[in-house]
This record gives structure tokens, C-alpha cells and sequence, in this order.
């Protein structure tokens, strides 16, 4: 989601306008979940074949946001609608291949999309074709969580703050290389974001996924990564890289002693991103419902709210009339950047 900022020109990513664990829209949307659990087990699920697996087909490469919270639902789903849950990794693109394979599989429920915006309402504004349309080709089922963005170098960068590495990047233009997820993902977005924001000329490396560019970093093949905080918190804690700033527009509670990139020195930039559930766009509505049920009865275990929530992200679980309306919002908001993600590809 994209909000103007009050310097001419210029627009931040921001997260979008949604309920978090505590607001209103979520606790209702938990609650219908909660209906929905005293309903017979085959009523929810008679409409999932038990005898064949789902696919949760996450369009990025293993260890990212997506990856991880897939991976987390996959056998609570199992265990309250009855199929095996799987999930496969299909990465390239951004999420773009792995988008449009959902996109064209049968819409019978056995076949779902775990994605961020990336594949969803900023693809249709990179200047490719990407042979699917993200708000027609899909249905939604799930928000799941919303993610700050974090900026993290590898320890034997000399700086040890956001000023410093602004300053580093300022005496060496074009010299500092940063990895994302892939060309028009969040990630990138927040990259280049930045580098317009702050005057800098720091070069874009994109990999198939935050998976794949995490190993590039903590290698130091790439000197730096814009990334979920999600994915990367276990390195960080683990001191194989280091924060520099997040770009929520608060800082995250669990990295709090990390500053948020407006707070360390670029005025009102604010960056995020989302997750999101889908079923291809043909998928009967009934089928919709029953995995949106079982996925928000999912995200209220403490284990996986404790799992997400350690890891820097929030739970949204927005049902699938919200989620429509923050696709369509966003897809609307990230064309305006357009320019901008055609130019730093």
C-alpha cells in the first residue's frame, strides 16, 4: 500500500490499512472461525477430497516468510479438514512462475498459493507480461500476516548503523550491492525505495526468493539484503548478519532495540509487506470457506501466534472479502510506482 508523501514526488510503501491480532475485524472474523468449530468435522470438510493431498505451492525459494508460514499451517490443516497438506516450492520470477501455475490448476481446493504481493498487485506493474491476472485468476481465502521489512549487512560491513551505511553507500556509488527476493517483489520495492528516498545508487542482486538471497548474504557474496523480518531473525540472533533499521513505521517488538529507517535518518519512509492464502478464481465458494475456517482456528494456536509473532510478524488472518479489498486497493497504489519498478530492474 502506498502512501503519499509530503515531499513532492515521492511515495512510501506502507503496510496495508488492516486489522491486527487485536482489532476488531480479526477478533470477529476469529470468532466466526470459532463458530465454525462446532460444526461436524465432515461438514466442514466434505467439500476436500480426503483421499488426495493439498498443495500448498509457495512460489519462492525454502527458508522465506511465505515458506515458513506454509510450513507451519500445513499440518494443522491436515488435522482439521482430513487431507494431507504439503508444501512445494516453486521459485523464479519474483513468485510469478509459481503464481501462474495456481492460476491455471484445477480449482477444486487441492491446489493453493502462498504468496506475498510480490506475485499479486505489484507483477502487473513491472513492464513484463506475466500471463495471469491476479485479481481475476485468483480467490482469496486468507490474509495471514502482515511483515516488516528489515536492512541487514553482513557483519564485515563497516557500519554498524543506518547513518554509517548511508554514508559508506555515499562515498562508493555503485559500488554496494543489496540482494531482495526477486525484480518487483517487496523487497526490491523497499530497496529502491530507499535509494531514492536517501540519494543513494546501491545496486539491486535478485534472487529466486529470500531464501536464496539469506545464504548470499551470510556468505557475503552480497554485502546487504532488504528482507522479511520473518525469514531473517534466526541469523540475525544468531550474529551471521546485522540489523541496521526495519521499515515499519514502528519498531518491530522482537527487535526492538533496532530502529525504524525513518527514525535512523530517512524521513517518513515506511516499508512492509503480506502473506496471503489462495485458491485458483473458479474454486466454489463453499471450499473458500471451509479452509478460511480452518485457518484462522490454525493462526489462534498459541504455538503458531508464538512461532509468528517471536519471528517479527502479525497476525492478520483477514477473511476473504477484506483480503479482495486490500488486493484490489494495492494493486491500484502499486501502480503508481510503477516507474520506479520498471527502472530498477
Amino acid at each position: 500500500m502506498l502512501r503519499q508523501n509530503r515531499q513532492p514526488g515521492l511515495m512510501t510503501a506502507a503496510a496495508p490499512e488492516l486489522p491486527s491480532t487485536t482489532g476488531r475485524l480479526t477478533r470477529r472474523a476469529l470468532a466466526g472461525a470459532g463458530l465454525a468449530a462446532l460444526l461436524p468435522g465432515s461438514a466442514l470438510a466434505q467439500a476436500l477430497d480426503p483421499g488426495r493431498p493439498v498443495r500448498l505451492l509457495v512460489p519462492f525459494a525454502p527458508g522465506g516468510g511465505a515458506d515458513i508460514i506454509a510450513r507451519l499451517l500445513a499440518p494443522r490443516l491436515h488435522e482439521r479438514l482430513g487431507p494431507s497438506f504439503f508444501v512445494e516450492n516453486r521459485s523464479g520470477a519474483a513468485g510469478r512462475i509459481g503464481t501462474g501455475i495456481v492460476a491455471r490448476s484445477e480449482p477444486d481446493g487441492h491446489t493453493l498459493l502462498v504468496t506475498t504481493e510480490s506475485s499479486l498487485v505489484i507483477a502487473p506493474h513491472i513492464g513484463q507480461p506475466i500471463g495471469y491476472a491476479p485479481l481475476t485468476d485468483f480467490a482469496p481465502v486468507s490474509l495471514l500476516t502482515r511483515n516488516p521489512v528489515v536492512l541487514v549487512v553482513h557483519p564485515s560491513v563497516p557500519a554498524a548503523t543506518l547513518q554509517e551505511y548511508m554514508a559508506l553507500a555515499r562515498a562508493r556509488p555503485g559500488q554496494l550491492f543489496y540482494a531482495s527476493s526477486g525484480v518487483g517483489g517487496p523487497n526490491h520495492l523497499a530497496g529502491e525505495l530507499f535509494n531514492r528516498m536517501a540519494g543513494l545508487e546501491i545496486v539491486h542482486v535478485p534472487f529466486p526468493g529470500t531464501g536464496a538471497a539469506i545464504p548470499a548474504v551470510i556468505s557475503n557474496q552480497v554485502g546487504a539484503m532488504w528482507g522479511f523480518l520473518a525469514g531473517l531473525m534466526p541469523h540475525i540472533r544468531a550474529g551471521a548478519v546485522r540489523a541496521l533499521a526495519v521499515g515499519g513505521k514502528a519498531r518491530s517488538p522482537a527487535l526492538p532495540e533496532v530502529p525504524t529507517v525513518a527514525e535512523a535518518g530517512v524521513a517518513c519512509y515506511e516499508a512492509a509487506s503480506w502473506i496471503g492464502l489462495l485458491a485458483p478464481a473458479a474454486t466454489p465458494r463453499p471450499i473458500v470457506e471451509t479452509l478460511w475456517h480452518a485457518v484462522a482456528e490454525s493462526l489462534r494456536e498459541r504455538a503458531v501466534a508464538d512461532s509468528l509473532e517471536s519471528a517479527g510478524s502479525e497476525i492478520v488472518a483477514a477473511s476473504p472479502d477484506d483480503f479482495r479489498r486490500v488486493m484490489r486497493d494495492d494493486d491500484e497504489k502499486y501502480g503508481k510506482l510503477a516507474d520506479l519498478l520498471r527502472a530498477s530492474k
